[in-house]
């Protein structure tokens, strides 16, 4: 294993814990999280297609030949998480920096698999 290989390996293993803790939490209903989509004032059905794409995400991460869509699908996600937190919610949006970072860095190692989709 190359120490490339083995960065991404970790990358990816920190993002799964995170994206199963996040997603778990918005369809555990954690009180935080209700209040966050309640603030949003789209409702809760929005929270329960987030921690879903959350979780199916981070499983996703460890499908071989899935890795670039699960880091595209994360990455579409915080991207809009963000702009949800800065027009309604407010900060903190440290982690979602850091999570886009990680997602953005994983999408980008395995680029060729979601084009060699579109081709």
């Amino acid at each position: 294993m190359t120490a490339s290989s083995k960065s991404t390996t970790i990358l990816r293993a920190v993002l799964t814990v995170a994206f199963l803790y996040f997603g778990l939490r918005k369809l555990g209903s954690f009180q935080t999280d209700v209040a966050i989509y309640e603030a949003i004032g789209f409702g809760q059905f929005p929270r329960y297609i987030t921690g879903s794409i959350e979780f199916i995400g981070a499983a996703l991460l460890w499908r071989k030949g899935c890795e670039g869509f699960a880091g595209l699908l994360l990455l579409a996600t915080m991207f809009i998480g963000l702009s949800a937190l800065l027009i309604w919610v407010g900060p903190p949006y440290w982690h979602m920096l850091l999570l886009i970072l990680g997602t953005g860095t994983v999408t980008w190692v395995y680029r060729n698999q979601p084009i060699s989709l579109l081709r």
